[in-house]
This record gives structure tokens, sequence and C-alpha cells, in this order.
């Protein structure tokens, strides 16, 4: 089988890695690597040069659906006990579920791994223009789903999921929910 595990450093491939790591596959051995950008990985696939492509990007990603738009596509889902493993090894990654309907072919859900997008701000920023930004985002997601749907994220139960410390204003904002941080 030939796999593209994703352009060499970039994201894709890093988070390939981890996950064949972590499944005990090894991309030297058990198959056929090919290190494709995301557009020779669509070019690929819709051409038959390759079996899979590791993807990682919000979905709907426009990668698959023009694949999709030539070609059957299947998403393969994990297995619960690779995504712990994966996300406990690997804290700043989280579970996703890439819903059923996300795209025409996908007539269940389909279980993997993501990572989050941070907004990453200096320790001294003002209070009030943190809390403020929090809020902006969180409060308004319906405004901000006409310019993408990956807006639908902008939620508190999400967005209280951090790697690091969060700004005070942002600490503020969501004590007064009620939201703990995680």
């Amino acid at each position: 089988k030939k796999v593209s595990v994703g352009a060499p450093g970039g994201g894709d491939q890093i988070l390939t890695m981890l996950i064949l790591k972590a499944a005990g596959i090894d991309s030297e051995k058990d198959f056929t690597k090919q290190q494709l950008t995301q557009p020779e990985g669509v070019m690929a696939l819709k051409d038959g040069n390759v079996d899979a492509v590791f993807w990682n990007f919000a979905a709907p990603g426009s990668a698959v659906l023009e694949v999709a738009a030539q070609r059957d596509v299947v998403l393969v889902p994990l297995s619960e006990e690779l995504v712990q493993k994966v996300i406990t090894d690997n804290p700043f990654l989280i579970p996703y579920t890439i819903k059923t309907g996300t795209y025409e072919s996908v007539k269940e859900d389909v279980r993997t791994i993501a990572d989050s997008n941070y907004l990453v701000v200096r320790n001294t920023m003002d209070e009030k223009l943190s809390y403020d930004l929090v809020k902006v985002l969180i409060e308004n997601r319906e405004k901000f789903m006409n310019v993408t749907q990956q807006a639908s994220h902008f939620v508190p139960e999400e967005a209280s999921i951090g790697i690091t410390d969060f700004a005070p204003g942002a600490k503020k904002y969501f004590k007064e929910k009620g939201i703990d941080l995680k």
C-alpha cells in the first residue's frame, strides 16, 4: 500500500507519525511512504497513485471535498483506545469526532484526533482586553459562523481547554460563567 504521511516537517506529518507510533505501525517498513503536500495528496488520491492520505485540517476540508467530487471517499475512524493513547502521550491533542453528514459519504460519526488553535497573547496584556477578546469570540459565535463554520467551536466547553495558563481576563470571563478551565 502507498500512503501519504504529509509533507516533511508539516503538521500533517507530525500528527501522522504520533498516531502511527501509538498504533505500532512503522512508516518505513509497513507501507510505501509518500511525503506529499495536501494538494499533491489530492492529485495522488484522484489519480490512484496512493491508497491513503493522512491529513490534519478542520472538517469539512476542501481537500476531502475535492477528492470526493471524483472518487468514493472513506474516512477511517481511530479506535477509542488509540485516541486515548495518543492524547495521553500528547496533551496538546484532543479527541474529535467528524459528525455524520460532514461529508456526503460519511454515514456515521468518525472518531479521530485533532489539535486546537489558540489565541496566544503577551503575558502583559491588559486584563480588560483579554476579557473582552474571549467574550466577543464566544458571545458572537453566530456572527462568526457567517465567516467560517469553524466558529461552531467558539463555545466555552472547547475554549476553556488550554495547554498553558490563561490570561487573567480570560480566567475572569470563564469564572463569571461558572466554567472550569482545563
